[in-house]
């Protein structure tokens, strides 16, 4: 797993933890949240028919054990 996957990894398992212990937030509600926040960010750089195409890869792929990120040399 990349290090940019790790980091994300870490900072969204921490929130979801703390909003399930909360007894003001969910969880589940955080995720919509913390997606749509995403896909607004993303939009800024990113055309929505890109966008698409990294949610349906993502999508795709969710039953893989971990997501293979390559770059561009």
């Amino acid at each position: 797993m990349s290090g940019e996957y790790q980091a994300a990894e870490t900072l969204i398992s921490n929130a979801l933890s703390e909003a399930d212990a909360s007894d003001h937030s969910s969880a589940d509600a955080l995720s919509q949240a913390i997606l749509g926040v995403l896909l607004q960010k993303m939009a800024q750089s990113r055309g929505i028919n890109d966008l698409k195409s990294f949610i349906d890869f993502q999508l795709e792929h969710l039953d893989t054990e971990e997501i293979v990120v390559t770059r561009g040399c």
